[in-house]
């Protein structure tokens, strides 16, 4: 029985991790027809008591033991809250602990030093305790998951900063990286500084990178809407 953690940086890695929690949710419903808390959902979910504050973890037992509240294994990280505060205000909202979040209001501007050096070194502490907490809810932590952009400052600094954390704390825990490239028709001129910058400490720090495309996935979504709209395949 293993855990992972997910820790979704910046207004990309939080928009594609409230995709991510929609996504688990749909496919543990439609598996898990009994509303029981088993092992595969206890991966990426805890199962609190919320009559309690602060919620109690409930143990996973034998597998059989009825959801309660479920709360996701997540730690929220933006300089900018507009996206954090959406999420938490929106339909998914009380899946997340408002505790594990860290944000600011000014942004990081697009700028991959303000995000590693200036925010990075500011927020090391609260970042590092919110997931030490998650890491404690954990009765076997295997990985942490690591969604960010690779064009923007906050996503490819702080992002990659984290990432760094994540190794000088938790050596011995896997570190999976979900980083979203910028398109070719990207208008942020930073944006291919911040990547090369970025993928330095990739390649130091991870260890495993799932590179996504931005300008893929926008012509996925957008096939998947033809396709609704026709009311049929498209190749």
């Amino acid at each position: 029985m293993t855990q992972s953690i997910v820790v979704q940086v910046g207004q990309c890695g939080n928009q594609v991790g409230c995709r991510f929690w929609d996504l688990a949710l749909r496919e543990h419903a439609a598996a898990n027809k009994d509303g029981v808390f088993d092992e595969p959902l206890s991966t990426f979910f805890r199962n609190v008591d919320a009559r309690r504050s602060p919620p109690a973890d409930l143990p996973l037992g034998d597998g059989r033991r009825k959801i309660a509240t479920l709360k996701a294994r997540a730690v929220l990280v933006d300089m900018e809250e507009g996206v954090v505060n959406e999420l938490l205000k929106g339909p998914l909202g009380d899946v997340f602990d408002a505790r594990q979040q860290i944000t600011s209001v000014s942004g990081s501007g697009n700028n991959w030093a303000v995000g590693y050096q200036g925010y990075g070194r500011r927020y090391r502490e609260p970042i590092c305790e919110a997931v030490r907490k998650a890491s404690e809810a954990c009765d076997c932590l295997q990985s942490f998951l690591l969604l960010h952009s690779m064009g923007g400052g906050t996503g490819s600094g702080l992002g990659t900063y984290i990432l760094e954390m994540l190794s000088d704390e938790f050596p011995e825990v896997y570190r999976f990286v979900t980083a979203v490239y910028p398109s070719e028709d990207d208008d942020v001129v930073t944006s291919p500084y911040n990547s090369v910058l970025a993928m330095h400490q990739l390649t130091h720090f991870a260890d495993c990178v799932l590179p996504v495309e931005n300008q893929s996935l926008t012509d996925i979504c957008s096939r998947i809407n033809l396709s609704a709209g026709s009311g049929g395949a498209v190749a």
